[in-house]
C-alpha cells in the first residue's frame, strides 16, 4: 500500500491534467505532487503518457486498481474529500456551493467515455453527467440518479437571419452550417442528431444563400444546440431559436453502486436539487425528477 497523498499525486494528474490544478484543490505544492506521482508510478511499475490530450497509464494496472479501491473507501469514510466531475455548463450553474466533503474537477472533459473511465477506475467518485448520455440501466458497476430533465433547442449568434422568422422547421435549419459536438463526445446525442440529418454539416456549408448569408461569416451563421442551463452559462452570448430537438437533455449523478444511499451522496444530490429548484423558478421548462 502507498500513502493517500502519494496516489493522489498520480490520480490527481490523471483527473485534473496537471500538478498546478491538483495543487489548487489540495493545497499541496506542485513539486510534491510531481514527486508523489513519480513514486506511485515506480511502486506500481507503470509509466504514463499523453493520448488524445489525456494522461493514460501504460502497464499492468491490476495492483493500482486494488489500491484505488482502498483509497476510495478512505474518501467515502471522510479521510479525504470526495471527487466530483461535471460539464463545462453544469459546473458554473450548479457547482458554486457544493457540500464541504466534495471537490469539483476542472469540468472540461469533453468526451463521455473519459468521465466513465475515471469513474470505473475509481479516480473520481461521482460524475454530474448530461442526459441522454448515461450508462445503461443494466450496467453492473454504475448507478444513476436523474436530477432534472429539460429540452434541447437550437441556438445562434445575435443577428442571425433565422431570428427574423416567427417559426422555423428542420428544413430552415438545414440552410445554415450546424455545429455538432465532436465525434464520440456524446454518442447518444450524435445518434439522435444523425437520425434527423443534422450531424454532418459539410454539404450544408456549400449551400450559399446570397439573400441570407451576404456580409456574414460562417461563425455568424452557425447553428448550435443549447439547454436552459447552457444558455445561463453562455452569459447571454447566444440567442434561442423557436425549435426544439426531438430528444431531451438534463442532468444526473453517476457513481459506483456501492455508494448509493451514502450520506455524502445524499447531501450532494439535495444541494444540486436546491440549486436546480431555484433556477427552475425562472425556467419552468426544467423538470425536477428527484425532488
Amino acid at each position: 500500500m502507498v500513502e493517500l497523498d502519494v496516489l493522489l499525486g498520480l490520480d490527481g494528474i490523471q483527473w485534473l491534467g496537471c500538478s498546478e490544478e491538483v495543487s489548487k484543490r489540495y493545497g499541496i505544492s506542485q513539486q510534491t505532487i510531481s514527486s508523489h506521482c513519480l513514486t506511485a508510478l515506480s511502486v506500481f511499475d507503470l509509466t504514463m503518457e499523453r493520448q488524445d490530450g489525456e494522461w493514460e497509464l501504460i502497464g499492468d494496472t491490476t495492483l493500482i486498481q486494488m489500491e484505488r479501491e482502498v483509497h476510495q473507501l478512505a474518501r467515502r469514510l471522510g479521510v479525504r474529500p470526495l471527487r466530483l466531475e461535471a460539464t463545462h455548463w453544469s459546473a458554473p450553474t450548479l457547482g458554486d456551493s457544493l457540500p464541504s466533503r466534495w471537490i469539483l474537477g476542472r469540468s472540461d472533459i469533453a468526451v463521455t467515455k473519459r468521465s466513465l473511465q475515471l469513474l470505473r477506475d475509481r479516480v473520481i467518485d461521482c460524475w454530474l453527467a448530461d442526459l441522454p448520455d448515461l450508462p445503461s440501466p443494466g450496467d453492473p458497476d454504475l448507478a444513476v440518479i436523474t436530477l432534472a430533465r429539460m429540452p434541447i433547442f437550437f441556438t445562434c449568434a445575435p443577428g442571425h437571419p433565422l431570428l427574423k422568422r416567427n417559426s422555423i422547421d428542420y428544413g430552415d435549419i438545414a440552410e445554415f452550417p450546424t455545429l455538432p459536438p465532436p465525434t464520440e463526445m456524446l454518442p447518444l446525442v450524435e445518434h439522435d442528431l444523425k437520425s434527423i440529418n443534422l450531424w454532418n454539416d459539410d454539404l450544408r456549408t456549400t449551400r450559399y444563400r446570397t439573400d441570407q448569408w451576404e456580409g456574414k461569416t460562417e461563425a455568424d451563421l452557425a447553428i448550435g444546440y443549447g439547454t436552459p442551463l447552457s444558455m445561463i452559462a453562455s452569459g447571454g452570448q447566444l440567442r434561442r431559436l423557436p425549435l426544439l430537438l426531438p430528444f431531451e437533455s438534463g442532468h444526473a449523478l453517476v457513481f459506483r453502486k456501492y455508494f448509493l444511499g451514502h450520506r455524502a451522496l445524499d447531501e450532494l444530490r439535495e444541494r444540486l436539487l436546491f440549486r436546480l429548484r431555484s433556477i427552475s423558478s425562472d425556467h419552468p421548462e426544467i423538470q425536477l425528477v428527484s425532488a
